[in-house]
């Protein structure tokens, strides 16, 4: 990933990823998803990956949907 970027989320099952990368788009945000599970076998991560300007807020966002769970 390029400098500038900030991890804010990182899961092994890619639907909560995605759960949470729509999450931070309905809030205005521009996360980037990156994908690093084997293609045959499907083992690893997903991660999110926000701007540095946008890292606070996207943890913030983050952060308040774990409490609501």
């Amino acid at each position: 990933m390029e400098d500038g970027w900030i991890l804010v989320y990182q899961a092994d099952e890619e639907y909560k990823a995605e759960v949470i990368r729509q999450l931070l788009e309905h809030n205005g945000l521009h996360p980037v998803l990156m994908d690093h599970k084997d293609d045959e076998f499907r083992i690893g991560s997903v991660e999110l990956f926000v701007s540095a300007l946008e890292a606070e807020k996207a943890n913030a966002i983050i952060e308040n949907n774990r409490s609501e769970d």
